[in-house]
């Protein structure tokens, strides 16, 4: 009898239970699409999307890539443009934040830079509110904060205030003029490509259209000996006993200013 109620018992079993297997010829097996909209984990994992976070049974945190804070990146500015449409210093920390890189260089020109006033000596001799407005113009930068007379950089970028040709904006700012045009007074402006030649009069103009507009003689392409060398986008920055930090040691050394020590200023 015992045994007739255990045999009983396992039919039963048998028939009530759901199958989990394949039925109809249809396939319980979770699919998820390849397209890429990241999802961050608790334990730090970035998934393609939330359902491959969903099927390996991970708790999402955060839509996105996971953010690093271990990930120590270097502070040279080569700016590039995030998917959120706001320009990051470089690759590493826009990857550091988690945003994905849509393309090189700044967002959209001026609109994708804020207005922080965080003030950069161009190479141009002229003040920038920010790296960002710099490099949105192409201009390459010579040393943090605004552009002082004691520091101008050596070359022949001509600005035109009231008729007075100055020659680049540093030395019109320190004459205490806040606007002015581009180029010498009387002539055409050129473009403020940071293309140096050389002119037969020992001085460095910031490219050729610039050498002819003036009417000088260009000897040779890049820096006279006496503006010092051309120097690398690199930013290694080292405070002179001007108290301005050059973005590198090449940069200071063609102001003609000596070295305090390396790093940023203090107070800057």
């Amino acid at each position: 009898m015992k045994t007739l109620l255990k045999l009983l018992c396992f039919l039963f079993i048998i028939i009530v239970t759901p199958s989990f297997g394949q039925e109809d010829g249809q396939d319980d097996t979770i699919r998820c699409d390849d397209g890429f909209k990241p999802v961050c984990s608790a334990d730090g994992n970035t998934f393609a999307n939330k359902c491959f976070a969903e099927l390996a049974g991970a708790e999402i945190i955060s839509d996105g890539v996971c953010q690093d804070p271990s990930m120590q990146c270097e502070t040279a500015y080569n700016p590039v443009c995030g998917i959120d449409n706001k320009t990051y210093d470089n690759a590493c920390i826009a990857t550091v934040f988690g945003i994905e890189i849509s393309r090189s260089g700044v967002c959209g020109g001026n609109d994708g830079c804020t207005l922080e006033l965080d003030p950069v000596c161009g190479i141009n001799g002229q003040t920038y509110k920010n790296r960002c407005l710099a490099a949105s113009e192409g201009m390459i930068v010579q040393s943090k904060g605004a552009c002082k007379k004691s520091s101008c950089p050596k070359i022949i970028a001509p600005v035109c205030v009231n008729g007075q040709s100055f020659e680049n904006a540093c030395f019109a700012e320190a004459a205490g003029y806040n606007s002015f045009s581009v180029g010498a007074c009387g002539t055409r402006s050129c473009t403020q490509t940071y293309a140096p030649v050389c002119a037969a009069n020992k001085q460095t103009y910031m490219n050729a259209c610039i050498a002819e507009r003036s009417g000088v003689n260009i000897q040779f392409a890049g820096l006279c000996p006496e503006q010092g060398k051309y120097c690398p986008e690199t930013w290694a920055p080292v405070c002179g006993v001007d108290k301005t930090t050059y973005d590198n040691r090449c940069f200071l050394d063609n102001a003609k200013v000596k070295i305090a020590y390396a790093g940023v200023c203090f107070g800057q």
